[in-house]
């Protein structure tokens, strides 16, 4: 008897539970509707989830089945022209045995067709070093670039440091007038050079050259 007194007192708090519960679930959205009137328009804002998935997108007429396609517009690279046949690579070990302590700056032009110029008397700068400048110098004029900057170019190849041994100093070029704006041009490789280390190499460094 007093087990059926307790069961019957069990489930009517159990219904006075679920009760309540639904109670302060109508309470509640009705005042979220109260509030959500007084916003103005500007205010709501729906998920986005429940956009995408109650507004069905419609299909644009006269197009069903046709896939509009454009020219992909990628970035331009300003860089080493290895497609130019004159283009030589410079050998960073021979010069390192013919002279470790050579320290040779380069101080050159790009033209606006990509060709790199300087005269090899008074553009390049190897005091006590000048059999090592003359052979940097000729690998280096035979270097041509990608038509898409032009302006001057600085070189400082220092053999005997321990940190950066090859400094380009890129801060003097100006993108070409020819190149239409929709294009960005970004640096690639400015060097040329076998047997020296990319982490020994700053492509964009200042190169100060005292004449």
């Amino acid at each position: 008897m007093m087990g059926s007194i307790q069961k019957a007192k069990d489930n009517r708090a159990v219904s006075i539970a679920i009760a309540a519960i639904l109670l302060l679930a109508v309470l509640y959205l009705a005042l979220h509707e109260i509030l959500l009137s007084l916003l103005p328009e500007d205010n709501i804002m729906v998920p986005l989830t429940t956009v995408e998935e109650k507004i069905p997108i419609p299909p644009r007429p006269g197009v069903k089945g046709i896939i509009i396609t454009g020219p992909v517009i990628k970035d331009l690279v300003f860089q080493i022209d290895f497609k130019s046949s004159q283009v030589k690579k410079l050998n960073w070990k021979r010069i390192e045995r013919i002279d470790p302590t050579a320290d040779v700056k380069i101080r050159a032009k790009v033209l606006p067709t990509g060709e790199l110029v300087f005269n090899p008397i008074t553009d390049v700068f190897s005091p006590g070093h000048s059999y090592a400048g003359s052979e940097i110098a000729k690998i280096v004029q035979t270097w041509r670039y990608t038509p898409y900057k032009h302006g001057e170019i600085r070189f400082w190849f220092n053999f005997p440091s321990r940190g950066v041994k090859l400094t380009v100093d890129v801060h003097d070029l100006r993108r070409n007038v020819d190149v239409p704006e929709k294009y960005f041009v970004k640096n690639g490789l400015l060097f040329y050079v076998e047997g020296l280390q990319p982490s020994r190499v700053n492509q964009f460094g200042r190169v100060a050259i005292r004449e």
